[in-house]
């Protein structure tokens, strides 16, 4: 895990010094283009530039500046020393204060040469991943197996869902072929379930766009995603948009789930900016069946021809899908 005391101490050294800001930003020089407009959240690790141009994890910001690779970048971060420079308190517990523990055995995804992290990363490039992007979400997988079979994740690879930074729960995704594609902990051992939380929810807080898709393999795809983890939003996961400043969603529901993406725009359509994309199209031209499958450029290209969604065209596709008892 990025150490959040160095990154906060590298950049106070070469784009300092920080200026508090609200809502846990903070701002510094820009990296990219010099100017002093560059907003830091270090309970998330992201910056970005109110020039535009740059939004993005500030890994990817310290290797633009030195012109170095993702792995050199994350080497000068662990090499600064923090000394008396520390994250202000606030942050810090916000970013420390872990509901629960990782599974034994856990690693980043970027850890480990054995044969189960080889196996591990070629999971999850397979399905199209960034294994970079993978690591700044905190995926990871676990290579130990627990003599507990309730706390054993041996050979899967672990979704965390985050909460201002926080690790509040985790799914279990087998890459070795087990019975059980999925094993995730109990409601009792966390506090909450994964129906209360959404993977990629730090995007709510730093993006003015959001994808809002079923599984979390669709919203690693689409980067700038939350992942509900089901094809319909609960009342708590509502009230977190609600209350987000996001300003616009884009409900991608699965193939032949586009009335609940309907069901969901109901309840946003009088707080945000709203388009429901249904993708029954690509999979009736047998290209898949949800954003993992049909592609991130289809969808984007799909978002960009879909109209934003108003209380006329919410009744007229209801009419059409016979889902009057929605509205």
């Amino acid at each position: 895990m990025i150490d959040r005391d160095k990154v906060f101490t590298y950049f106070n050294k070469f784009h300092g010094p920080f200026t508090p800001s609200t809502n846990g930003w903070h701002e510094a020089t820009c990296p990219v283009c010099g100017k002093r407009k560059f907003a830091v959240n270090f309970t998330y690790l992201t910056g970005k530039c109110w020039t535009g141009c740059f939004n993005g994890f500030l890994v990817d910001a310290i290797r633009i500046y030195h012109s170095i690779s993702y792995f050199e970048a994350l080497e000068l971060i662990e090499s600064m020393e923090p000394g008396m420079l520390h994250i202000p308190a606030s942050v810090n517990r916000a970013a420390k204060n872990a509901r629960i523990s990782l599974p034994r055995g856990f690693h980043s995804i970027l850890d480990g040469a054995g044969p189960l992290a080889v196996r591990a990363r070629d999971y999850l490039e397979g399905r199209g991943f960034d294994l970079n992007l993978m690591d700044r979400l905190g995926v990871g997988y676990v290579n130990v197996q627990d003599t507990n079979p309730l706390l054993d994740y041996f050979g899967r690879v672990i979704i965390p869902l985050k909460r201002d930074g926080s690790l509040m729960y985790y799914l279990g995704r087998t890459f070795i072929d087990d019975f059980n594609r999925y094993k995730n902990p109990s409601k009792e051992l966390c506090g909450v379930g994964k129906s209360e939380l959404f993977f990629g929810e730090e995007n709510l807080y730093t993006q003015k766009s959001v994808f809002l898709v079923e599984g979390w393999a669709c919203a690693g795809t689409m980067g700038n995603a939350i992942s509900m983890q089901g094809s319909v939003a609960s009342l708590i996961q509502r009230n977190i948009i609600l209350k987000a400043p996001i300003e616009q969603i884009n409900i991608t529901t699965d193939a032949n789930f586009y009335q609940n993406g309907l069901a969901i725009a109901r309840h946003l359509l009088p707080f945000k900016k709203v388009k429901v994309l249904n993708l029954d199209w690509f999979e009736q031209n047998k290209i898949g069946k949800d954003p993992n499958s049909i592609g991130k450029e289809n969808i984007i290209s799909l978002e960009k021809e879909t109209p934003f969604m108003d209380q006329r065209l919410l009744y007229t596709e209801m009419k059409k899908y016979n889902k009057m008892s929605l509205l």
